[in-house]
């Protein structure tokens, strides 16, 4: 993985929340890690569009004027 060599032009730091928190919690923990990415991975599955918790991540991270990465998230591309 490039990311890995020790000349690698960028890196990757996992921001993504682990543990369940109470909604306003977890609102706030999320809209911390957004400020502090210049990009904002989003693995793509078939439901993907359906999941509150991504709606809302990709909403703050869209007023937040982030970039954002689609990166297919199946093997079949289906």
């Amino acid at each position: 993985m490039q990311v890995r060599r020790t000349d690698s032009p960028f890196n990757i730091i996992d921001l993504s929340l682990k543990a369940a928190a109470p909604q306003r919690e977890w609102e706030t923990k999320a809209a911390k890690a957004i400020a502090t990415s210049r990009a904002v991975l989003v693995m793509v599955g078939p439901q993907t569009y359906r999941v509150p918790g991504v709606l809302k991540k990709t909403a703050m991270a869209h007023q937040q004027d982030k970039k954002f990465i689609q990166i297919i998230g199946y093997k079949d591309g289906a």
